[in-house]
């Protein structure tokens, strides 16, 4: 747990190295975990307590402690010691989420994109492909109708195949032979029959049309990545 030493040092560090944006985010996570710390020891920091089990509450041996059952809770941080480190760190994140911010605007970074151009993009916009877009695409390509394998072609067309299916349905009759013995016998009553039309794409050019999005969802997470290590915009 980050204690008062810690959160000197670590603004120290910041002065003399300065602050990326990746070290910003995590700051902020960091910043998160220790306000609900001293949000936890606010809560604790009301009162001091003893319990103690006694025999008598009235007369000369009124709550006079039963030996060894005295226990003591003494707080461990005052109120005012919890509010005010409260208070620096959401005036330290303040601060923080604002020079992130700036520096959002103006930190960016390049790659490739699907089309195969170099594009140099701020991390808003890098953000918006990986989570948003990049997703949307990498479903779209997943649901593409594959054409079918291994069916009987009657028929081919530049965007199309015709194919058909045959299923049947088998059901069984029972007759006596000459001897009187019961003979069951599996016939088959009728066909069912499925025609289609078939608008497909080719199975290994969906793949390679998925792999390719998955590629550019690399190249996004590098990207980001990169741009992540823009030092952060001092406030004046």
């Amino acid at each position: 747990m980050r204690t008062y030493s810690d959160t000197n040092n670590y603004n120290k560090s910041e002065k003399k190295m300065g602050l990326t944006l990746g070290d910003g985010f995590s700051r902020r996570k960091q910043i998160e975990n220790e306000f609900n710390t001293w949000i936890n020891r606010l809560k604790l920091a009301g009162k001091d307590t003893i319990r103690y089990q006694t025999k008598e509450i009235e007369g000369d041996k009124k709550f006079k402690a039963i030996p060894g059952s005295k226990k003591e809770f003494k707080r461990t941080y005052s109120i005012e010691e919890c509010r005010s480190k409260i208070g620096e760190l959401i005036e330290e994140d303040q601060k923080l989420a604002l020079r992130i911010s700036l520096t959002n605007q103006k930190a960016k970074a390049k790659l490739i994109d699907l089309d195969g151009n170099e594009v140099e993009l701020t991390i808003p916009q890098l953000i918006l492909l990986k989570n948003d877009i990049a997703p949307k695409l990498e479903e779209t390509a997943q649901a593409i109708p594959k054409v079918a394998k291994g069916v009987e072609v009657l028929n081919i067309k530049d965007n199309s195949i015709q194919w058909r299916s045959i299923y049947p349905l088998y059901k069984k009759k029972q007759s006596l032979s000459e001897q009187g013995h019961k003979i069951e016998e599996e016939y088959i009553e009728y066909y069912n029959v499925e025609e289609n039309i078939d608008f497909g794409f080719d199975e290994r050019k969906v793949y390679d049309e998925i792999d390719k999005i998955h590629d550019w969802q690399h190249r996004l997470k590098e990207a980001i990545n990169q741009a992540n290590k823009t030092e952060l915009i001092e406030l004046e």
